[in-house]
């Protein structure tokens, strides 16, 4: 619960708030002004941005072409700053007083700005008169002690807000004398003036009756009277009729003596006079509104959309009373104009990825618009730099797979221009981004593990205009997949480099590499798997001679699995050995067969095949495709030349 004193501080801070931006409106409706344009304008953003904690978009538009409106016309004075301050006050209490911190930016602009001594009563009479009305709110609440407060800051800021003692009832007057008509009376009263009042001499009545029609005329305009024409004229009709009916009562007994002469023509002719020239001054203005919409239209229709927006502003603002169509229609054509204003404005300020969003709605909910062509122009440029700038940023990505997905977006924004904007100039330079970025592309394959996945997405691109480069990207797959395995291989990365080249060798089986690439596979399988978890090969013995300048190694299968044997040295390739058929798993030999020699390996039936290999240091894997089957072994060959050497394998339970 707020103490006394919390409410006429925040309410302080509002009227010094809405003072300066009714300053700030006033300076910019008047060309004369001299002061900081720029700084105006922050300030009036700011405490719009502010106010919009209270109080939606378009009722603070509302409020803000009411204050220019009312702040340029010729002859405005002091107690128009101060009822558009009040206005503003309206606004920016509820938000302070629901906890809302000023802002660092307003507050700065706040600091920076001087109250002019001639401003100050203005300033004073308006918080004067806002703390008044809350002293009168909180009076009727019961709440004595903040009615006290708000009456202190009344005061301090010259506003009396003692209670009136209400008149005694008049007597009846004698208006005989006078030549007051009842019916006269009630006839300067239909013209919603209170002229019957003024006409009986009754002054408070006509003082309230035309603060009354003021209220009802302000609250119609600022909550659309056009939009709902016949409730207006319903409240119109009711009051002019009260107001008719009072003043004919009020010249009669009880409360008065009328003359009893026939009408006088002098005041009927008046009167008469009186009614027929509000009629003709309402009809010219319901026709200086519909002319106003018509020169709002004709910029629209121009394409001028500041001209438009303005002039349909003005109209809004202007010719709300006129209870017919022309505002409704201003703020629908406003709508195309300013939805457009406001995505070219994306655009314009380099906001390439929601730009095309904009311009998506404008299209989406204008497609009948006068304004739809530049609309459909302004979306494909959008998507032509969004598209850009996606290449742009693949060009510096390091990550493939983030590069790809860039360049994935960029393809997808030129697919749009090319399906929905065919012959645009946008359209016309979708083929010339396209082949930077296949030039970006295939200049990146100096990188080739970087390049493969950029190279193999370009390369899958189905655009007519990137047919060439499409085909450029194919050819530099292969020598990428080939370079990136063997740096893979050379940085220990067995793994990568087996499934690049593997890939390399599968997609490209008559490319003249393909030996080397095989080679080095099996190469890269052989340290993968020795540096895992192997049991170790016992060492080759020599058995015999073989032909010089070659080894000869005769390898036996004795095991009921199929067996490959990797090898990588000199030469590396691989070998596959059938499973032996009449082969069986052998149980753990003895202690006594084991000191006898164990049991025999090989015979007749039992696969072999016999390698001839250049003399050297192999490293070599043994290895079996079956599941659950033995674990791989790993170790290493040294072959001499001219030397035969016989191995042989079977599979036995462990001890």
């Amino acid at each position: 619960m707020q103490s006394p004193i919390d409410g006429p501080a925040q309410l302080s801070v509002a009227a010094g708030i809405a003072h300066q931006m009714v300053m700030a409106v006033e300076r910019g409706s008047d060309d004369t002004a001299t002061g900081d344009s720029a700084a105006d304008g922050k300030l009036v953003v700011q405490v719009l941005a502010f106010a919009r904690h209270s109080a939606d978009i378009g009722s603070l538009d509302e409020i803000l072409i009411e204050t220019r409106d009312r702040l340029s016309r010729p002859g405005r004075g002091p107690g128009d700053r101060v009822q558009s301050t009040l206005d503003w006050i309206n606004v920016l209490y509820p938000v302070l007083r629901a906890g809302h911190p000023v802002p660092p930016q307003l507050a700065a602009l706040l600091a920076g700005l001087a109250l002019p001594a001639e401003a100050e009563a203005v300033h004073s009479a308006a918080l004067g008169e806002a703390a008044h009305r809350e002293a009168t709110a909180a009076l009727r609440r019961g709440d004595a002690e903040q009615a006290r407060a708000w009456q202190r800051l009344a005061h301090k800021n010259g506003h009396q807000t003692d209670a009136a003692v209400p008149a005694s009832r008049r007597p009846m007057v004698d208006l005989s004398g006078r030549h007051r008509d009842p019916r006269i009376a009630a006839l300067l009263n239909a013209s919603g003036l209170a002229a019957g009042y003024l006409y009986l001499g009754r002054w408070a009545r006509a003082a309230v009756t035309l603060a009354v029609t003021v209220v009802v005329v302000w609250f119609a305009a600022a909550h659309t009277a056009s939009k709902s024409p016949i409730l207006w004229v319903t409240v119109a009709a009711l009051g002019v009729g009260a107001a008719t009916y009072d003043a004919w009562r009020l010249a009669r007994p009880p409360h008065a003596m009328a003359t009893a002469d026939p009408v006088p023509r002098r005041s009927l002719a008046a009167a008469v006079a009186l009614l027929l020239l509000i009629v003709a001054g309402f009809v010219g203005y319901q026709a200086a509104g519909r002319s106003a919409l018509a020169d709002a239209h004709a910029a629209y229709a121009a394409g001028d959309c500041p001209a438009a927006l303005d002039r349909y502003a003005s109209v809004q603002a202007r010719y709300e009373l006129t209870l017919t169509s022309v505002t409704s229609t201003a703020r629908v054509d406003r709508r195309e104009c300013h939805d457009l204003v406001l995505a070219e404005a994306v655009l314009a300020g380099g906001s390439y990825g929601s730009a095309p969003g904009e311009f998506d709605a404008q299209v989406r909910l204008y497609p009948d618009g006068l304004l739809v062509a530049r609309a459909r122009t302004g979306r494909a440029e959008a998507y032509l730099q969004r598209g850009k700038q996606s290449l742009a940023r693949a060009a510096g990505e390091k990550n493939g797979t983030e590069a790809v997905d860039l360049q994935r977006s960029a393809v997808a924004d030129f697919t749009v221009i090319i399906t929905d904007h065919p012959g645009t100039t946008q359209a016309a330079a979708v083929p010339t981004e396209l082949d930077k970025a296949y030039t970006t592309a295939l200049a990146g394959a100096a990188q080739p593990c970087t390049a493969i996945p950029v190279l193999t997405y370009l390369g899958s691109v189905s655009l007519d205009a990137a047919k060439a480069g499409a085909a450029r990207a194919r050819a530099a797959l292969p020598s990428a997949l080939y370079g990136c395995g063997l740096s893979e291989f050379d940085a220990a990365q067995y793994g990568s480099a087996i499934e690049h080249l593997a890939k390399f060798i599968a997609d490209y089986p008559s490319d003249s590499r393909i030996a080397k690439a095989r080679q080095k596979r099996i190469a890269a399988e052989v340290a993968e798997i020795g540096a895992g978890t192997t049991g170790d090969l016992a060492p080759l013995e020599r058995t015999g001679n073989g032909p010089s300048g070659t080894a000869t190694v005769q390898v036996v299968n004795d095991s009921p699995y199929a067996l490959e044997i990797l090898y990588s040295g000199p030469v590396a390739d691989q070998l596959t050995i059938p499973a032996c058929a009449t082969c069986k798993v052998r149980s753990s030999p003895s202690l006594v067969d084991r000191y006898l020699g164990g049991p025999t390996c090989g015979g007749d039936g039992v696969p072999a095949r016999t390698l001839r290999l250049k003399p050297g240091s192999y490293q070599v894997v043994v290895r079996t495709s079956a599941s659950g089957g033995p674990t791989p072994y790993s170790g290493s060959w040294k072959l001499a030349g001219g030397s035969r050497y016989d191995n042989c394998y079977y599979a036995s339970r462990g001890f």
